[in-house]
């Protein structure tokens, strides 16, 4: 069966999202202290190459939530910015080794392989599917290696969901901060040590905004859909993102359990209700 296109937005500007992935057959295979901290620290390398800004996430036993923010710009990537960015993610090493290389092509006048290099590297960054690519391929040589694993550690392909700013991203935010306290495992979002948010006022006026009780049960469209946010916003995706969507007829539904603020979603591709 083919797979469906995710929900991406390809034009310059700004996009949030709320990506999930779970490992193979939910195995807890993230349980020790040391694990989560180290897939924390390479979401954070991965987001560094990729360009994109971490806004906030959660590493369970079994899974991950991150948030992040893609900005595309119009300017291509420069060689400075690009050698820096490989240093975020494999070293410094491996970036004076890259810089070694390209100085000589630009001494023997190769310009032309350069920027296939360099645009090479490009096509890697501001986008989600390459930063939970380079994120994986990080994090699994490290654990193969440290825990002598040799089994697939993913199930499938991960999760992402298109997240309108405000109210909408707050809720999302927010809801993947209080993973640990809707499992169970500690009864303030605060007192997990492994989950993270951005901390400047903006964030803290949303997320105080966002009623705790929004935030207490598992639901699907905000954890799992295509787009969140207003019935606008969603509808406007669909719109604008069509051919994504294999359906004469897609609608926006409201949030099951919560009042009609808390926003809309798409949750599969192949919906034909009418608009919530």
């Amino acid at each position: 069966m083919a797979r469906t296109a995710r929900v991406k937005l390809s034009a310059t500007g700004v996009a949030d999202y709320h990506l999930m992935s779970r490992t193979n057959d939910k195995r807890f295979l993230f349980e020790k202290g040391e694990v989560k901290t180290q897939l924390a620290d390479a979401l954070k390398r991965a987001a560094a190459f990729c360009g994109v800004r971490i806004r906030a996430y959660a590493v369970m036993g079994n899974h991950f939530h991150v948030v992040v923010r893609v900005t595309r710009a119009d300017a291509p990537i420069p060689e400075d910015e690009l050698l820096r960015r490989v240093a975020a993610l494999k070293g410094d090493g491996a970036a004076d080794e890259l810089a070694g290389h390209w100085k000589d092509l630009h001494a023997a006048g190769m310009e032309g392989q350069f920027e296939e290099e360099a645009d090479r590297l490009r096509r890697r960054m501001t986008d989600i599917s390459a930063f939970i690519k380079e994120f994986k391929e990080l994090f699994n040589r490290w654990y193969r290696r440290d825990h002598d694993y040799t089994g697939s550690i993913w199930d499938g392909r991960f999760k992402s969901t298109l997240i309108e700013d405000g109210r909408y991203l707050a809720t999302c935010i927010k809801y993947v901060l209080y993973n640990p306290v809707r499992a169970g495992i500690v009864t303030q979002a605060k007192d997990y040590a492994w989950n993270w948010s951005e901390t400047d006022s903006e964030i803290k006026d949303k997320l105080g905004s966002v009623p705790e009780e929004w935030c207490m049960m598992r639901r699907g469209q905000i954890g799992a859909g295509r787009v969140y946010g207003s019935v606008e916003f969603v509808m406007g995706m669909v719109f604008a993102l069509g051919n994504c969507f294999h359906a004469k007829k897609v609608a926006a539904h409201g949030i099951a359990g919560l009042p009609a603020e808390a926003g809309s979603s798409v949750l599969g591709w192949k919906i034909a209700a009418d608009v919530a």
